[in-house]
């Protein structure tokens, strides 16, 4: 059963807008200062921020369509849960299915090559933010999306956005996860763009999945206790 959980003592400053509620729900999920499986009070939360319940209730809303709450029995809502081992594999199998061909893709077709987009949003990243996980969630999603909508293939780009894999991946991350090494591997991803080699884009976006993937489920144990390592990490789509 989802604990009830309330926000810790903080303020928008006077900002009440749904989109600051939002803003400061979705990191404090993210961030587990509202774990997952926990039920939300709209008025205790209302009454911390200082603001009505509207724009609470429309910030929910928000982030059910995110998939970070899910509708409980009594007209509430509940954080969801973290992914299990068979959530990961789940999101990495669609993954390897398009984004692979997606980076081809990109590296193909000299039009609407998004090589000066991806080494714009390599530069703009800032390390020194106050949060690592906030800073490469935004830059990772800006990343890959641009990938994607390159292609212009819009069933793909609409699949890849309805599983807001970012939002859930990102909640996984531990403290000794090594957001250096997915930043360079960006890095070969954006290069093999700009010189327009298709096959070099193509396998250099398949292994950074596949270290992504890895990275993952080696946090699975701390994580979830559930289905043993093993059947997970011999899906053949995973490996290359």
């Amino acid at each position: 059963m989802a604990k009830k959980v309330s926000v810790n003592e903080q303020t928008v400053n006077g900002r009440t807008s749904t989109g600051d509620v939002y803003e400061l729900l979705r990191r404090k999920i993210l961030e587990h200062s509202i774990p997952p499986a926990t039920k939300i009070n709209i008025d205790q939360i209302s009454k911390e921020l200082g603001v009505s319940a509207t724009p609470v209730r429309e910030a929910l809303r928000l982030l059910q369509g995110d998939n970070l709450l899910v509708a409980t029995s009594n007209k509430g809502y509940a954080t969801t849960p973290i992914l299990d081992a068979q959530g990961v594999r789940d999101l990495f199998e669609l993954r390897l299915l398009i984004e692979p061909w997606a980076a081809r893709t990109a590296a193909s077709n000299r039009l609407q090559n998004p090589a000066k987009e991806l080494e714009r949003e390599i530069k703009a990243f800032d390390s020194t933010s106050d949060s690592i996980q906030h800073a490469m969630i935004g830059h990772d999603s800006k990343f890959h999306r641009a990938i994607l909508l390159s292609t212009e293939n819009q069933t793909v780009i609409q699949a890849f956005e309805q599983s807001h894999c970012h939002l859930h991946l990102f909640r996984m991350f531990r403290e000794d996860w090594d957001w250096k090494k997915s930043l360079n591997q960006h890095k070969l991803i954006a290069k093999a763009i700009a010189k327009a080699d298709p096959a070099g884009a193509e396998e250099a976006m398949r292994a950074h999945l596949n270290s992504a993937y890895l990275g993952f489920i080696e946090g699975m144990p701390r994580l979830n206790q559930g289905r043993p390592l093993a059947k997970v990490s011999s899906s053949k789509l995973i490996q290359k």
